[in-house]
């Protein structure tokens, strides 16, 4: 016993170990955008969770909002007079506002170079303005290379910053600085890119702290803005955290956390205007008391769709580019950051996962695996929620549970291949001699082998080929032989692939049931979808028989439902797992029905009761069966519901059952006109043929005074 935990809790190692191995090769190499992208939603979505709207906006950062009320007030942007800009920079200067970031990008017009100089000059005299510049990819095509310097005259050693070498590697490098044009650039106190990168799903989770053009590192638009008001001096790289360090002029020290490509991940404050958002127009037009902008920082960009600076966040698919640099100088200037764990860490975490999956799973039996891998899966998803929320850590919680997953499954394999053995040894023995569906049964619980049975409410079909015993007489054996096995083999796949059992095989005769020894609500529907499809699949035999010069065949099927025994009937030696009852007899004798009515489906009353609503039917006659007293009204099958049936055929059901209800109340003459009428549209139709020659015969010998309508059938 202690050799076989021993060697359980080996292979629950091993397990564990490959597991993490496999999972690690394909997030980390082989399809490592596809795992991304869903580790990635699962992070927005744990955010999402961990993220609580602010009651009210976050007041220390505003937003000047270039909105649809400034648009409708001042026309179109393009079109704007640079005193709108300069009337703006005078007011907020006068209001002694903290830092002011334009998040557009200024081009000169050369309409007015008057009024480019002027508003460089309003920017130059306000003094603590962060302009905005962007960089982009060479485009030969168009006749922009790559920029071998900075653009002339840029005064951009006043943007740039020096870095410690071993960070210098991980910065990213662009080919173009936009616009060109220095001079507003140079009137501002400080500028910084506003590109923003998305990840490979298209959501902006992150920022380059820095971008690298020409030997020259430049921080983001909003990086800058909080470089200058924490006053940094200095920033070094701690290689061995992934920290960028931030020193200010009094010896603090501001640990950054980014990734192995230089990005930070942007803690949301909230969705869409979790800051104070102010129409341009009113800040234009003074309607905002110039003190509340005292000392305050203010942004200025727009929020409206036609100026192409809505991007998807975690948050939300359309946020504002100008509030996204909102956060990240929030984040930065509250030392507020999401952290993430290395690829080593990410690498011990699938290892302990595994470990832990590998060894809990190798006990269990199967069902009570797949409770402690729904367990597993749950905790780790619980665990990557909690972190998040409680520590801001991005715990990666896809590769681990895939690791599970992959766990779970060599177990199975494990099982198949030496725990399974012995049940595979049954099932493949009693395979020979009863249907699967009874296999998995007997091997869930081997006491059912034992004589004995159950009362269960199942539907038994029968069916039969009509005419065999003279057919079988003028055929040659093996041809008759190869003629029944493809008969049989097309009809039992029907049975099986509708959930039935099959019972047994009586020469050409095929016994089926639905409901046993598995329960199914749908039995009878199911039972009557078979006996439809094995009539449409006998049609299409007997297309590829006719030219091949094979007999063509006939099939009578009698549907049934009822209680009925079902288990294991035989003695000590031998035994048969079946079914037996009055509802089982009855079947039989409506499949041998069918040649009275010339008919080829007829159903029972309780088949009909429980699926009239979704097929096709129409009473045939209550009937009384040979070795039975209870009349039993029956039914033939004719198609689903939904299936389209042509109008004579639909206007020939209607004529018989008007003939049909006329016959009951012993109407014979027009019961005799609603039969005509029905063989007129449909001549071959036999059950209108049968009532058709009883009412003439009633309309000349009437039965009765006490006639209920019943028919004896004399043979079984």
């Amino acid at each position: 016993m202690k050799n076989i935990f021993l060697k359980r809790i080996s292979y629950g190692v091993l397990t564990g170990i490959i597991s993490a191995i496999i999972v690690w090769i394909l997030t980390s190499f082989l399809f490592w955008q596809f795992f991304f992208r869903i580790e990635a939603q699962t992070y927005d979505w744990r955010l999402k969770r961990a993220v609580e709207q602010p009651e009210n906006p976050i007041e220390d950062i505003v937003i000047i909002d270039v909105d649809e009320r400034t648009i409708q007030k001042l026309g179109s942007f393009i079109h704007w007079p640079r005193e709108y800009w300069i009337k703006l920079l005078n007011y907020l200067n006068k209001a002694d506002v903290s830092l002011i970031g334009l998040d557009f990008i200024f081009d000169p017009d050369p309409r007015n170079p008057e009024g480019d100089l002027a508003f460089q000059n309003a920017v130059s005299r306000v003094g603590n303005v962060c302009n905005a510049f962007y960089f982009s990819q060479a485009d030969k095509e168009h006749f922009r290379p790559a920029m071998a310097n900075e653009p002339a005259n840029l005064n951009y050693q006043r943007f740039t910053w020096n870095l410690p070498e071993n960070l210098f590697p991980l910065i990213i490098s662009q080919e173009r600085l936009e616009p060109e044009y220095p001079g507003f650039l140079n009137a501002s106190m400080t500028a910084g890119y506003v590109n923003l990168f998305p990840d490979p799903d298209g959501v902006v989770r992150r920022i380059p702290f820095f971008l690298r053009f020409n030997q020259n590192v430049y921080p983001s638009f909003a990086i800058q803005m909080a470089l200058k008001l924490k006053k940094i001096q200095q920033i070094d790289f701690d290689g061995k955290q992934n920290r960028i360090l931030l020193n200010d002029n009094q010896q603090n020290v501001y640990p950054i956390p980014i990734d192995p490509f230089g990005q930070m991940l942007i803690n949301y404050v909230g969705g869409y205007k979790s800051f104070r958002y102010i129409s341009f127009y009113d800040a234009l037009m003074g309607f905002v008391q110039s003190e509340y902008f005292k000392d305050k920082i203010v942004l200025v960009g727009s929020s409206l769709p036609g100026l192409y600076d809505l991007r998807t966040t975690p948050l939300q698919a359309a946020f504002p580019g100008v509030e996204i640099n909102a956060n990240v100088l929030y984040q930065l200037m509250q030392n507020r950051f999401i952290h993430q764990i290395s690829n080593l860490y990410s690498f011990l975490l699938m290892i302990i996962v595994g470990l832990i999956a590998g060894i809990v799973l190798i006990f269990p039996r199967p069902l009570g695996s797949i409770m402690v891998t729904v367990f597993l899966i749950f905790l780790i998803i619980l665990t990557g929620v909690l972190v998040l929320e409680r520590i801001s850590l991005w715990l990666p919680i896809v590769p681990p549970l895939f690791v599970v997953i992959v766990a779970f499954a060599l177990t199975y394999v494990y099982r198949y291949l030496f725990e399974e053995k012995d049940k595979r040894q049954i099932r493949k023995i009693f395979s020979h001699y009863v249907s699967h569906s009874v296999v998995e049964v007997l091997l869930k619980d081997p006491e059912k082998v034992k004589l004995g049975g159950e009362k269960k409410f199942c539907s038994v079909l029968f069916s039969d080929i009509m005419g065999f015993t003279t057919m079988a007489e003028k055929m040659e054996p093996v041809k008759l032989v190869q003629l029944l096995n493809d008969y049989l083999t097309a009809m039992t796949n029907i049975v099986l692939e509708n959930k039935g059992m099959l019972d047994k095989y009586e020469g050409d005769a095929i016994m089926a049931v639905f409901g046993a020894p598995v329960e199914l609500k749908e039995h009878a529907d199911l039972a009557c979808h078979s006996a439809l499809q094995m009539q449409k699949q006998l049609g299409l035999l007997n297309n590829y028989w006719q030219k091949i010069d094979r007999p063509l065949l006939s099939v009578r099927i009698g549907i049934n439902s009822g209680e009925m025994i079902v288990g294991n009937m035989g003695s000590e030696t031998r035994f048969d797992y079946t079914v037996v009852g009055d509802a089982v007899n009855l079947s039989s004798r409506l499949e041998n029905a069918n040649r009275v009515y010339n008919t080829g489906i007829i159903i029972g009353e309780q088949t009909y009761d429980i699926i009239h609503e979704n097929f096709i039917t129409r009473p045939l006659d209550l009937l009384r069966v040979k070795g039975k007293n209870k009349p039993v009204r029956v039914y033939e099958l004719i198609a689903h519901k939904n299936d389209e049936l042509d109008d004579h055929f639909k206007n020939m059901l209607i004529s018989y059952k008007k003939g049909f209800k006329e016959y009951l109340l012993r109407n014979w003459q027009e019961a005799i006109q609603h039969f005509q009428d029905a063989m007129q549209l449909k001549g071959d139709d036999g059950p209108s043929k049968l009532f058709l020659d009883r009412c003439r015969e009633f309309s000349v010998h009437s039965p009765a005074d006490n006639w209920d309508g019943v028919y004896v059938m004399q043979s079984k």
